[in-house]
């Protein structure tokens, strides 16, 4: 057992290779998730794997290797997506509907989008196992199929794959444990410093399950954590909200870096936003648009409310090179990165509103600010302060138990230390901020196409 422990160890030490990230990922414990743990794979199971174009070939050859390793057999369909750079609005495009002057891209949709039929070929064919999809809630499929994503799908990214499943299970429950056993009736501070400040109260009935069932919405803020996206602030519905502040940032999931944009939170609500350029234009034309429509989960007519506040917990995820296009997958992996922060504004997925208004015809979805360096301070009813996030680092990852675990699969510093420090000069690395601010997508190229790590 010593030596077999300690050959993972030398393995783990260094960053996997394709291989032997594919190798642990594909071990590891299946929970019907985009951002998974494992996809429990057994000798002589039947999987379906989507791809794209766009994705990584070698990526996609190493889960297939792996697979065949473990005696199962693995059928690939390949999407043919030709790739292009991502625009200004293309969040809007892949996050909401139903909103005037957003021409739907085909070959985007068929990116970003988790396919049907593909879900019905899985069922029909009595696949074991489907695979596709990077982000957003997977549903249950008939016939005991089981149902994972590919968050990761860029040679770049992918290693992440290969860190031990149990000490990012230790991970996550660190982090979320203060916020769900000490958070109930508190208070937060959220502040980054490209301009964010914020302040909610934690109310209790969000620890309630019944709260939840009065409106049929989905019970996201729980004492089960939800991996890799730990919820900072209570999910809708809202019966009161008293968030404050300001947001502030430049990045968003699906769009290409906009200039400088701050967003006025007020009651819960986006009252007004500022700059942005392209992403910023439309954000005004889109809440002059919603203010007078009243949705069933908040208490108070518009769309823009503030309900998801989603904490990384993985130290080894990245940004990969030219990340800004459809085969770079934009920033869909950097928001799992420990201690980054996305805040998501307008109705939240899958829920009783977004059914209201699809039914109406009205503009639903939300739409997001990246904090790529957030201090988050929970202050407990009992005067306690806790920092769960400092200057973008996952107060977890400096855990005395998550230090011990880690020690069974390799030097703790090196497989707790952060992978990627998002590169931002004022702040990360020396230089001006209002030079990135202005045009951070310019920024960006230039520091790649000048060496930038």
């Amino acid at each position: 057992m010593a030596n077999g422990s300690q050959v993972q160890t030398k393995t783990l030490l260094a960053t996997p290779t394709l291989l032997e990230a594919a190798r642990v990922i594909v071990k590891g414990p299946s929970f019907n998730r985009t951002k998974t743990a494992g996809y429990d794979i057994k000798p002589g199971e039947k999987v379906l794997l989507l791809s794209k174009t766009t994705d990584d070939p070698a990526v996609t050859e190493a889960l297939v290797t792996a697979m065949r390793e473990v005696g199962a057999s693995c059928d690939v369909i390949v999407l043919d997506v030709p790739d292009r750079p991502v625009n200004a609005l293309d969040e809007y495009r892949a996050m909401m509907h139903n909103i005037p002057g957003i021409e739907p891209d085909p070959n985007f949709t068929r990116w970003y989008q988790k396919m049907r039929w593909v879900e019905e070929l899985a069922v029909a064919q009595q696949y074991n196992l489907l695979i596709q999809g990077e982000a957003g809630q997977l549903p249950v499929l008939e016939g005991g199929v089981r149902y994972e994503g590919a968050p990761w799908f860029h040679r770049v990214t992918f290693p992440a794959a290969g860190f031990p499943w149990p000490l990012w299970d230790l991970i996550n429950k660190k982090a979320w444990a203060p916020i769900w056993e000490k958070g109930r009736g508190g208070r937060v501070t959220l502040t980054d410093p490209e301009g964010t400040a914020l302040e909610w109260t934690l109310f209790p009935e969000h620890w309630e399950a019944e709260h939840y069932a009065k409106t049929g919405s989905r019970r996201r803020f729980q004492d089960e954590y939800y991996l890799g996206h730990l919820y900072g602030i209570p999910t809708p519905p809202y019966e009161q909200s008293d968030t404050e502040g300001v947001i502030a940032g430049t990045i968003n999931h699906f769009g290409r870096p906009f200039p400088w944009c701050q967003v006025s939170i007020e009651a819960g609500q986006v009252t007004a936003v500022e700059g942005g350029g392209e992403y910023g234009d439309k954000w005004r034309s889109l809440l002059e648009e919603t203010k007078q429509i009243k949705y069933p989960e908040f208490p108070r007519p518009g769309m823009f409310w503030l309900w998801e506040c989603a904490i990384g917990t993985h130290p080894k995820m990245a940004r990969p090179p030219a990340a800004f296009t459809l085969s770079g997958h934009a920033t869909m992996y950097e928001r799992l990165r420990s201690g980054y922060i996305h805040l998501g504004m307008g109705t939240t997925v899958g829920s009783p509103s977004e059914a209201w208004a699809a039914e109406q015809g009205l503009p639903y979805g939300h739409i997001h600010i990246h904090l790529q360096f957030a201090t988050y301070v929970l202050r407990t009813v009992d005067g306690e302060e806790i920092t769960v996030i400092r200057n973008g680092h996952l107060a977890a990852l400096d855990d005395p138990e998550v230090v011990e675990l880690a020690k069974q699969y390799g030097d703790p510093y090196e497989l707790l230390q952060e992978a990627w420090i998002p590169p931002v000069p004022g702040i990360s690395i020396p230089g001006n901020y209002d030079d990135y601010a202005a045009d951070p997508a310019a920024w960006i190229e230039r520091y790649e196409l000048e060496g930038g790590p």
